[in-house]
């Protein structure tokens, strides 16, 4: 069974860092949001939607392989910036943060980030046993 408590307290984590609205942790295959945290009420279609900027990065692959693996990628609005950050590959799973501009300090944010990937890669999620787990924690 996925340690899917320690995903939801490392994405808690994420989520309540100064300058953060919100995360959630998107399927990038499906586009589904596994879980998500934060003081913004839209997260959850905010990450399910800007997981489209990450399919982009797919489709466009083979154009961008001499610049090797993307790390990150950021999208600055008006009022907001939109990060993705890969989390796992298998299932493909993708960190998608807002953040209010000009707040956010990535740097130390990022090691958070390094900690959600790490119990990712320990638990081997399963889309079906993390949401099986979620219901059984409520």
């Amino acid at each position: 069974m996925p340690n899917s408590a320690a995903v939801i307290s490392h994405l808690q984590t994420l989520a309540t860092y100064p300058g953060i609205d919100g995360c959630a942790l998107v399927e990038s295959a499906t586009g589904m949001a596994w879980h998500f945290a934060g003081a913004s009420p839209d997260i959850e279609r905010i990450g399910e939607t800007a997981i489209e900027f990450w399919r982009i990065k797919d489709r466009l692959a083979t154009q961008l392989t001499a610049l090797g693996d993307l790390n990150s990628a950021a999208y600055s609005f008006a009022n907001r910036v939109v990060a993705l950050f890969p989390c796992c590959d298998d299932p493909g799973l993708v960190l998608v943060c807002v953040a209010a501009k000009g707040e956010m300090a990535w740097g130390p944010w990022g090691v958070h980030v390094e900690a959600l990937r790490r119990v990712l890669a320990q638990s081997r999620v399963t889309p079906t046993a993390l949401a099986r787990q979620a219901q059984h924690d409520k």
